[in-house]
């Protein structure tokens, strides 16, 4: 009776202690009923940040009321990994943290962490394998997995492969943004200086005193008084003739047309000394047969220098400040901000009603021939100056060194220059600015900001060194610190940086404040960027096309653009110019999970494999 009793009773336990291990193992065996869904699919960084949030959805009569279930998420990748943190699930009869589960109704949960975007990230796969154990309450809420599976009875439930890939579209933003560079004020002595301007018709190179800009400012009585000063006063020791072309249309034509306007005008200089020469040469008795001798003489030590100066932006911004034009800020910010000249302009023509006023009132001025006398001596010329800065830094002034790098269009010959400029006066901030700026524009970086912290040690609170290094930090990709002194130089009234700080906002995530800050600009490849992010992918596919630069990278994302439309024409078109232009991006391509549709497709395999 006793063996029968002591048998049901080990039965009994036996029956326990099947049905306790039993209950972790079934959520093991029916792990596949568990739902596990990460929301965007693929994940998107955005800000150099990756949010991670996963629905979890557990079927009714799962979740053991006694069981724990540790959860923690693992990315991974070819070069490396990061471990999210870690989430517990608890049945309805365990204590302390965690989301409790109703064994009879299951239930959802919401696990959300965020890590940094790293290179490499683009085929990362999201991965979790839960711990499941049984415990009167949950231990070490934020074990790791070892730890959790150190509990008594642990089983790993299985390895989930929740998502696969990264979205980095986000981070395609051109950080370049628009560097602030310290003026030369470098200007020709005045002292006996006598100027003078003569106007010229659109695309005409020919001299018309008839010219409207001629009448009004009476360019002709000008030119009278230079002669008649140098017929009963003196020749002068040098004489610059510059002449420019207005602003608009082809730039190659207008240098070309400058050059024609310098020799028109050096023309009527000539002109100008013969008459005034021959009235001083009746003045003084000179024999008519001898005048000619005369005139070669008194001409002889005259230093003439003449220059094509191409298309006038200087004084074309100088003009709109000046103008009633109602949207001249919107102008002048287009003219400071946009390098390239091409871009600059067709951005205005876009402001039609804008430019038709400037067509009107302010480019007549600019088609011009400037005459200046000097008479008090022979100065540097433009050529001598470049030289010197080259071969005789020592022998310039500040203001003429700040000149002389202005003077060349070639960055590393610039960046020589205004270095010659730190080393020879080291208390003017100017030039470790531009120094500064120069180098960064070289992706000389350790350099650029070596000057551009000297810079602003010379001179804290100054807008134009804070923007550039808010630019600095951003390729040095610290968004925290290029935020701070973006912000700094807004707040100064730094232009540039009111629209670099778009830059930042796209970098942090904060899309409706970069669309702000671009209110207004056009054919702008981040603004291009922020429509495609925003969903507005029409628009960017427009804005890319209009942009001047037909860059690797417009041509990139506007495949990226195509391949949301499922245009894959379009797409195949543009990815295979981007390689053309810059090989690289066919890596990019092949791993970029907006591509991740066409992967298979053999126009795109051609291109990312050859």
């Amino acid at each position: 009776m006793r063996k029968a009793v002591l048998n049901t009773l080990l039965v009994g336990l036996l029956v326990v202690v099947a049905a306790s291990c039993g209950s972790i193992k079934t959520m093991q065996k029916n792990h596949n009923q568990v739902r596990y869904q990460v929301s965007p699919n693929p994940l998107e960084a955005h800000g150099d940040k990756v949010i991670v949030t996963i629905n979890g959805n557990i079927p009714e009569n799962y979740f053991q009321k006694n069981a724990v279930v540790y959860m923690q998420p693992i990315l991974t990748w070819e070069t490396g990994e990061v471990i999210l943190s870690p989430m517990n699930l608890k049945g309805s009869k365990i204590e302390g943290n965690g989301k409790a589960i109703d064994k009879k109704t299951g239930g959802r949960f919401v696990y959300k962490d965020t890590v940094l975007y790293r290179e490499g990230m683009e085929n990362a796969q999201l991965t979790l394998n839960p711990v499941a154990y049984k415990a009167k309450a949950v231990n070490e809420a934020d074990a790791t997995h070892s730890e959790a599976l150190e509990n008594p009875g642990a089983i790993q439930l299985g390895n989930v492969k929740i998502s696969q890939g990264i979205n980095s579209t986000s981070n395609r933003v051109d950080i370049r943004g628009d560097l602030s560079m310290a003026p030369h004020n470098y200007s020709p002595k005045t002292t006996e200086l006598m100027t003078a301007n003569i106007y010229f018709t659109v695309n005409m190179a020919d001299l018309n005193w008839n010219n409207e800009q001629n009448k009004k400012n009476d360019a002709k009585r000008a030119v009278d008084n230079m002669k008649s000063y140098i017929a009963n006063n003196s020749v002068p020791r040098q004489i610059f003739v510059n002449a420019w072309a207005s602003p608009e249309g082809e730039e190659s034509y207008n240098i070309g047309l400058s050059k024609k306007r310098s020799e028109t005008t050096e023309k009527l200089v000539n002109n100008i000394l013969d008459e005034a020469l021959t009235e001083r040469a009746k003045a003084e008795n000179i024999k008519p047969a001898d005048v000619k001798k005369y005139i070669q003489d008194a001409k002889k030590d005259v230093v003439l220098q003449t220059n094509a100066k191409g298309e006038d932006w200087d004084n074309f911004i100088r003009l709109v400040e000046g103008s009633s034009l109602r949207e001249k800020n919107t102008v002048i910010n287009v003219v400071k901000s946009q390098p390239d000249k091409i871009r600059r302009e067709q951005e205005i023509r876009n402001m039609s009603v804008v430019f038709r006023q400037i067509e009107e009132d302010i480019l007549p001025i600019l088609r011009r021939g400037e005459i200046a006398f000097n008479f008090s001596g022979v100065q540097k010329t433009d050529q001598e100056i470049a030289k010197m800065a080259v071969t005789n830094p020592d022998d310039l002034t500040f203001d003429e060194l700040m000149y002389a790098a202005s003077l060349t269009s070639n960055y590393a010959n610039k960046l020589a220059i205004y270095k010659s400029t730190t080393e020879r006066f080291g208390s003017q901030w100017e030039g470790w600015n531009n120094a500064g700026a120069v180098g960064l524009t070289l992706n000389q970086l350790d350099e650029s900001r070596q000057y551009l912290e000297t810079a602003d040690k010379l001179s804290p609170n100054n807008a134009t060194i804070k923007n550039n290094l808010a630019l600095l930090h951003l390729a040095l990709k610290d968004v925290q610190t290029a935020d701070k002194y973006m912000q700094e130089a807004v707040a100064l009234g730094n232009e540039q940086a009111m629209v670099n700080q778009a830059i930042v906002d796209i970098k942090k995530g904060n899309y409706e404040e970069a669309a702000r800050k671009l209110d207004g600009r056009k054919c702008v490849y981040n603004l291009a960027l922020l429509q495609l992010l925003t969903g507005n992918t029409g628009n960017a596919i427009r804005t890319l096309d209009c942009c001047m630069d037909q860059t690797a990278e417009v041509n990139y994302l506007r495949a990226v653009c195509y391949a949301r439309l499922d245009d894959v024409p379009g797409l195949i078109k543009n990815l295979r110019e981007a390689t053309k232009q810059e090989p690289a991006y066919k890596y990019k391509a092949k791993n970029d999970i907006e591509f991740r549709r066409y992967i298979s497709n053999y126009e795109f395999q051609t291109i990312v494999n050859n």
